[in-house]
């Protein structure tokens, strides 16, 4: 991957890329704006445009509140709104390298920093919990430890040169949980670094990068080894990037890195995960069986150097392996449990749909309920739905059928995703994640739902309005 380089007037943006943005974290009572939508202390609820549009599968027919055109970063109980000096909303459509999942990554940009706004909005009721007035030139999605949703705050500045020194830039970074609290501050020299887990990452040379935490203590390099070895963070998936192998950066309190991280080796890639901490290696995928389905050497190693970490959770760590070095790509998932090095359950094996424009997140990875029970995959004959626990296969299409590239699902695992007929528009289609059954076709792309974190609330942006759903009955 490329590092993606945000100047100081701002011209490209990335998830979590930091460029000139942050905060004077002025409390503010949170009073009302000229459009009258804003609901104050008095607790009421926001009275924004009615819903018009089709029913969608999952939520209720009728949204429990709503507001003028806006976009949001959720927060999990909590949606964070921007009002510029003018008092509109910020829309977050339009911004370059941004979040695989749909959702916002930066939701407002100037060029150089200016009076703005922050809401924090209760996701169930729509009432203004508190309010931040900041002087920011962005506002970005972005998490703190453990995955924790919250926003960071920017302000760049630069110092010209005198005619002898350098110019010399300078930005100022300030994370907020949901509650509008700060949760760490930093200055840091540059623009060109990236912001997630709470750690400050910066490229240390082609095989490394330095991860410092959000207001001091001691920084940790990740190093991925190989001949001519690269090791890049994506921001849009908040991935490591080892030339085969990928995996979650940083994921609680482990880190990943990657050996042998290059097509040059002899060796196959193997993704290492260390205590973020201590650096101390707690799970690696060469202490473990690759499960069946993987074509193995003469040697008993790997034919195809494609490897994926998915997920770790509950203790366990949820793979994709490539299939072989002649199927380039078809994918085996299994699940290992850490503490043992055993797979737990049995797998799942899936050719991909090959894209070449797919250049964010390559073909073995899936969408995931928000419980993690389901996970979709989108493969050559259309989607396939299994169960990470287990791998067990739950349906999958069938040559004949339109297949449906997933998207996302709900909490209560309707399945959302899309479907194409030759050069025709895509065709929005929602399924029932268990049964395969067609729910809705043909809904406006505007109106696939994204879900707050932990309400499982739905909310979509439209031309008309932000409106956020209860879930269905």
């Amino acid at each position: 991957m490329n590092k993606y380089t945000v100047t100081a007037v701002g011209l490209v943006l990335a998830l979590g890329l930091v460029s000139g943005c942050g905060s004077s974290g002025d409390s503010d009572s949170a009073p009302r704006s000229k459009d009258g939508n804003s609901a104050g202390p008095d607790g009421t609820t926001p009275k924004g445009p009615a819903y018009s549009g089709p029913a969608i599968p999952g939520l209720a027919a009728r949204p429990a509140w709503s507001l003028p055109p806006a976009d949001a970063i959720d927060l999990g109980g909590t949606l964070l709104f921007v009002k510029d000096a003018q008092g509109t909303y910020a829309s977050g459509h339009g911004y370059a390298w941004e979040p695989v999942d749909g959702s916002v990554g930066t939701l407002h940009f100037t060029d150089a920093p200016e009076p703005a706004t922050l809401e924090f909005r209760d996701v169930k009721t729509g009432q203004v919990r508190k309010t931040l007035k900041v002087k920011t030139d962005r506002v970005a999605a972005t998490t703190w430890h453990d995955g924790v949703p919250a926003v960071a705050v920017f302000a760049g500045a630069t110092t010209e040169s005198d005619g002898l020194s350098e110019e010399k830039t300078t930005t100022e970074v300030t994370v907020y949980g949901g509650d509008g609290a700060p949760l760490g501050k930093a200055t840091i020299e540059g623009d060109e670094f990236d912001l997630h887990e709470g750690y400050i990452i910066e490229q240390e040379g082609d095989e490394s990068l330095m991860l410092t935490p959000v207001g001091g203590g001691a920084a940790r390099k990740v190093t991925c080894t190989g001949q001519l070895a690269r090791c890049t963070f994506d921001p849009r998936n908040n991935e490591i990037d080892g030339g085969q192998a990928h995996a979650p950066l940083i994921t609680g309190k482990y880190a990943f890195h990657v050996e042998n991280a290059s097509t040059y080796e002899d060796e196959p890639e193997q993704l290492v995960m260390t205590d973020l901490a201590t650096g101390k290696k707690a799970w690696s995928t060469a202490d473990v069986t690759p499960p069946a389905g993987v074509e193995l050497d003469e040697d008993g190693k790997r034919t195809s150097g494609a490897l994926r970490v998915l997920d770790v959770r509950d203790g366990r760590v949820l793979t994709a392996w490539g299939a072989g070095a002649l199927a380039p790509d078809t994918w085996v998932t299994a699940t290992y449990d850490i503490t043992s090095g055993k797979q737990v359950g049995g797998s799942s094996k899936y050719s991909y749909e090959d894209s070449p424009a797919d250049t964010v997140n390559t073909e073995g990875s899936s969408v995931f309920t928000p419980d993690h029970t389901l996970a979709a995959a989108h493969t050559e004959q259309g989607t396939a739905v299994w169960q990470p626990a287990d791998g067990k296969e739950v349906w999958a299409q069938k040559e004949g059928e339109k297949a449906m590239n997933p998207l996302r699902f709900s909490p209560n695992g309707i399945l959302y995703g899309t479907t194409t007929d030759g050069f025709s528009p895509s065709v929005v289609l929602a399924v029932d994640g268990r049964t395969k059954k067609v729910l809705a076709k043909s809904l406006p792309e505007e109106n696939i739902p994204l879900f707050s974190q932990q309400s499982g609330y739905g909310y979509i942006s439209t031309e008309k309005g932000f409106f956020v759903f209860p879930v269905q009955g």
